[in-house]
């Protein structure tokens, strides 16, 4: 006990000595912005300082502001310089850098932090890598105003580019103009960035065909960043901005990855600050950032807003983002597309115009029964002969109106037609509901497919993303002969492969999307954004998870599937239309035995009324009879008709066999429809416990994936693991991700189509029919087990 109680008391009084014996370092730092803007370095710089020297020194920060004013920043410089207290003087800023890099002489060691393009090495002494300057250090900047300037003419047929800047760019020692002279064919004009973005906008004249924004925005709030943003989208114009992000979450159209970059500034910063407080000059601290990395990042909602569209070979070698944003006021969700699916499916409005045919066949068959009454009207011109021998009854021309009347009172073909169009009428409504069905699960497996789709195409953006920065990582390494060459070609055959199977994906979800379109009735390159895309809540509000467990074991399954295929021979349309076309077929044989002996009888009347006869023939003269006008006396008769027949070749006997043979035929199909209905809901409902178990297992590989593509990123980055196996854990990795992806979709895919082979959809059911149905299968099971 007395011993740790020494050990103790001397690590106290050392750490105690130690920190009394730390001297003073004093770094100033000025920034372009005002204390109370969020500067992107105003903290990282101070944290690695004190992270590398706190232990050794006493580090005394001074923060100046100048709220982005030359004359105040030189000010604060040379007060600095007359002070003579600091150890070191950092420009935090754009402005603060690009003054001291505009001087010869710096009395204390100096470091430009932020500088606008790689102007400084450009001037500097580059064989050295340093700038040669006493008391002078800069840090290679991670933008290049050229390369994004290169980037946006290559985005379209641009001929003037505006230039947004801020104020107090037009005061730097830095003719832009001049510096982008090498690009001959394009036409730049400066834009001033208004305090308004409104105002901003407004200056962006119609010449203009892009926009390259030449500030951070300090000075704008985020939402007027986006509404700068959003207003050069309306114009249709593509930007290019010096930063990444947060521009590109502002809508910016394009911009080279910096937001990586930047954050190493602050470490480079603190390491010159560390040898300064040994004792070095600045003038031969390396300048250049070797892990720099410059990469492409395209915007794809607002590419298809803007409707300009970069090249492929420009997509393939760029991140893309917001790659599922559709430009499209049209979002749909799963209801919405199954009504607009049963609104608009042409297979399902045919079914509808076919149960409207079966009802007028209804109408027809019944019309057999119903009075039939015909009038007439006849005109007929005689020759002599004909006229001579009708003795007075006609003429030449002969004009007559007359009306026949039928009433049939007993035909068994017409009664049992009148009953088999019904019974077809009925089959037809169960063949409807069939369509209606099919329909729901053509929108529902569509639906799926295109969220499965869209999941894939953001998993394979996401592993394009992975390994680009994997390629960057070996670059890294193999510049500062940490690793080989060979790393780097197998990443970039990574990168490449990773591109082809985004690719892929990307055509996959534009046909899904085509085959949606088509099943609505939409035009088939209609664009459309889709609700909740990749929601796990989502997806649980269409899984009913209280299914789940009625499927928690075997027998329950067993159960479960007995009582489905019960619930289905009541359900289902298909069963339905068998036992309707059973009775149809019995009531058509029924027909076929009647005929041999109910006869048909009808009621008929004829009657008919001369209208003009013109040169009557001469009536018939006999003694003591006068015939009067015979022309003119209307004729009718009326009778009973009643037929039989006796002997037709036998057709009627052939008709009832054949009508009893289609019988037995029906008979056989009623029973194998009841076959492929049971093998239907067994198979259906094993797939979604399996669908429902896999995909627990797939998420939880998913899981132990990412942790195991963690663990060898870390050795891979620090040299102890090949790139062979961190490969095959990061294609590990990829696979899981997927297969945990397809099996939420296909649990739900699964799910409805089991939904289908019951005839009925409990996801689309009321609270009501789902607990009624639950309520029905715990007496069914209640029952099995009595």
């Amino acid at each position: 006990m007395i011993h740790r109680l020494i050990t103790l008391s001397v690590s106290f009084l050392f750490s105690l000595q130690c920190l009394l014996a730390q001297q003073d370092f004093n770094v100033t730092l000025i920034y372009d912005g005002t204390e109370n803007d969020t500067l992107f370095l105003q903290h990282s710089i101070k944290e690695e300082i004190e992270s590398l020297l706190g232990t050794q020194y006493n580090i005394n920060f001074t923060s100046l502001y100048s709220n982005g004013d030359i004359a105040t920043s030189r000010k604060y410089i040379e007060e600095v310089y007359n002070v003579d207290t600091a150890n070191v003087l950092i420009g935090a800023g754009l402005i603060t850098s690009q003054i001291l890099s505009e001087r010869k002489v710096f009395p204390l060691p100096n470091i430009a932090a932020i500088n606008i393009d790689n102007l400084f090495i450009e001037n500097s002494d580059s064989s050295n890598n340093s700038s040669s300057i006493p008391n002078f250090a800069f840090i290679q900047s991670p933008f290049n105003i050229k390369k994004d300037i290169e980037a946006l003419t290559e985005i379209g047929r641009i001929k003037k580019i505006g230039i947004l800047v801020n104020e107090f760019f037009y005061s730097l020692d830095f003719d832009i103009k001049e510096y982008l002279k090498s690009f001959e064919q394009i036409d730049f004009e400066l834009i001033t960035i208004a305090n308004n973005p409104q105002t901003t906008l407004d200056a962006i004249g119609e010449d203009i065909d892009a926009v390259y924004v030449l500030s951070t925005l300090s000075d704008y709030t985020p939402s007027q960043a986006q509404i700068l943003f959003q207003g050069i989208t309306e114009k249709k114009l593509p930007s290019l901005s010096l930063m990444d992000y947060p521009m590109l979450e502002y809508g910016a159209y394009a911009a080279f990855s910096s937001q990586e970059d930047i954050q190493k500034i602050p470490r480079r910063a603190a390491l010159n600050v560390s040898k300064i407080a040994e004792g070095k000059d600045p003038k031969d601290f390396p300048v250049q950032m070797e892990s720099f990395n410059r990469q492409l990042i395209i915007n794809m909602k607002t590419v298809n807003i803007t409707g300009v569209y970069p090249s492929w070979k420009t997509l393939d070698n760029a991140i893309l983002i917001n790659v599922n944003k559709a430009n499209t006021g049209r979002k749909l969700t799963l209801k919405a597309a199954i009504a607009e699916g049963l609104e608009n499916n042409l297979g399902y409005q045919m079914a509808q115009k076919q149960t409207q045919i079966a009802q007028k066949d209804v109408a027809l068959a019944k019309s057999n029964y119903l009075p039939q009454l015909e009038v007439n009207s006849t005109g007929t011109f005689l020759d002599e002969n004909s006229v001579a021998s009708s003795f007075g009854a006609k003429g030449e021309f002969n004009w007559s109106a007359g009306a026949s009347f039928s009433q049939l009172i007993l035909s068994e073909p017409a009664m049992a037609n009148i009953t088999i169009q019904k019974l077809f009428k009925e089959s037809q409504e169960k063949a409807e509901k069939q369509s209606e069905l099919d329909v729901v699960l053509d929108v529902v497996t569509a639906f799926f497919n295109y969220q499965q789709a869209q999941s894939l195409v953001v998993l394979q953006n996401e592993d394009i993303k992975v390994k680009n920065q994997n390629l960057n990582i070996a670059v890294d390494k193999e510049k500062v002969g940490y690793g080989g060459k060979s790393d780097v070609y197998r990443w970039e055959t990574e990168l490449a492969l990773a591109r082809a199977d985004f690719n892929d994906a990307t055509a996959q979800l534009k046909n899904v999307g085509f085959q949606l379109n088509q099943i609505l009735n939409r035009p088939v390159k209609e664009q459309f954004s889709i609700e909740n895309p990749g929601d796990s809540d989502y997806l649980n509000q269409i899984f009913d998870l209280s299914f789940v467990s009625l499927i928690e074991d075997p027998g329950s399954l067993q159960v479960l599937a007995d009582f489905l295929t019960e619930e289905a021979m009541k359900n289902l349309p298909e069963v339905q239309q068998i036992e309707l076309a059973l009775q149809a077929q019995e009531r058509q044989l029924k027909s076929n035995k009647r005929a041999f002996y109910i006869p048909t009888i009808a009621l008929q009347a004829n009657y008919d009324e001369p209208l003009k006869v013109v040169n009557p023939g001469e009536t018939p003269s006999i003694p003591g009879i006068e015939f009067g006008n015979i022309s003119a006396n209307p004729k009718w008769n009326a009778g009973f008709v009643a037929s039989i027949p006796i002997f037709n070749g036998g057709s009627r006997k052939h008709q009832k066999q054949k009508a009893q043979i289609e019988l037995y035929q029906l008979l056989d199909q009623q029973k194998d429809v009841g076959n492929q209905l049971e093998l239907q809901i067994r198979a259906s409902l094993e797939n979604v416990q399996t669908s429902y178990r896999n995909l627990q297992l797939n998420r939880n590989a998913a899981e132990a994936a990412l942790k195991n593509v963690n663990i060898t990123q870390d050795l891979y980055s620090e040299g102890q693991l090949n790139v062979v196996n961190f490969i095959d854990a990061q294609n590990a990795y990829l696979t899981a991700e997927i297969n945990a992806s397809n099996s939420e979709y296909q649990l739900v895919i699964d799910f409805f189509v089991l939904q289908r082979t019951t005839g009925q959809y409990l996801t689309l059911a009321t609270e009501a029919q789902r607990n009624d149905f639950f309520t029905r299968f715990l007496q069914f099971k209640s029952n099995t087990k009595n």
